[in-house]
C-alpha cells in the first residue's frame, strides 16, 4: 500500500506544482487578460499539441507509478499525436527546432514511455 503512494508522490509533485501555480496566476488575471487566455489555450492547435502531451506525459507517469501497462499505453496513444502535431507547428517556423523536437519526445518515448 505504501509503495504505491510512494511511487505517486512525485507525479503528483511534478504535475501538481505547475498547475498549481497556473491556476493562480490564472485567478490573478483581469477579466479581459483571462477571456485572452481562455481563447489562446481553447484552440484546435493548443488542444491538440500541448493538451495530449501533457494528458499523455501524466497517463505514462501514473501507469509507470502504478505498473499498469494498459495505462501507460493509453498515454503513449495521447503522446504521439500531440508529438506529431507540435513537430508540425514547430515545423512551419524552423525545420531544425521541429526535426530537434520530433527526435526529443522519440528519446523520451524511448527510455521511458515503453512499456517493459
Amino acid at each position: 500500500m505504501f509503495s504505491v503512494i510512494d511511487a505517486l508522490i512525485p507525479t503528483f509533485i511534478a504535475f501538481g506544482f505547475p498547475v498549481a501555480a497556473m491556476i493562480i496566476g490564472y485567478v490573478k488575471l483581469s477579466k479581459v487578460e483571462q477571456k485572452e487566455v481562455r481563447e489562446t489555450f481553447l484552440t484546435l492547435k493548443t488542444l491538440f499539441s500541448l493538451g495530449f502531451l501533457g494528458l499523455g506525459l501524466f497517463l505514462i507517469s501514473i501507469g509507470d507509478a502504478l505498473t499498469l501497462n494498459k495505462v501507460k499505453m493509453s498515454g503513449l496513444l495521447f503522446f504521439l499525436p500531440g508529438t506529431v502535431f507540435t513537430a508540425v507547428m514547430i515545423g512551419k517556423r524552423s525545420k531544425v527546432k521541429g526535426i530537434t523536437t520530433v527526435v526529443f519526445m522519440v528519446t523520451v518515448i524511448y527510455f521511458w514511455g515503453l512499456p517493459t
